[in-house]
């Protein structure tokens, strides 16, 4: 099933390592979409972005920094995601 990742992120070294993994990582069908966050602050507000890299998966995960596991597309890894990172909304 494809996903909408997005990842938040300043540009920094370990960004651009991290992002280069997803891209890796990402079945053809997953849109990935990669958010500069001093240019996206209403969009990182909504998400609750504090750290960078944020990656943020059809709007049910949220990772901030690296992950416990790589990053391959699969149901197995999207479910250990949305049981360890689940996206918990804040209130505006």
């Amino acid at each position: 099933m494809p996903h909408k990742i997005e990842v938040f992120s300043a540009g920094c070294p370990l960004c651009v390592e991290f992002v280069n993994e997803i891209e890796a990582g990402k079945c053809n069908g997953c849109q990935l979409t990669i958010h500069d966050v001093s240019e996206n602050m209403d969009l990182a507000k909504k998400y609750g972005v504090t750290v960078v890299p944020t990656v943020v998966i059809d709007a049910e995960v949220k990772i901030e920094g690296r992950p416990d596991i790589p990053f391959v597309c699969s149901e197995e890894t999207y479910t250990h995601f949305l049981r360890k990172y689940a996206l918990r909304r804040t209130t505006s």
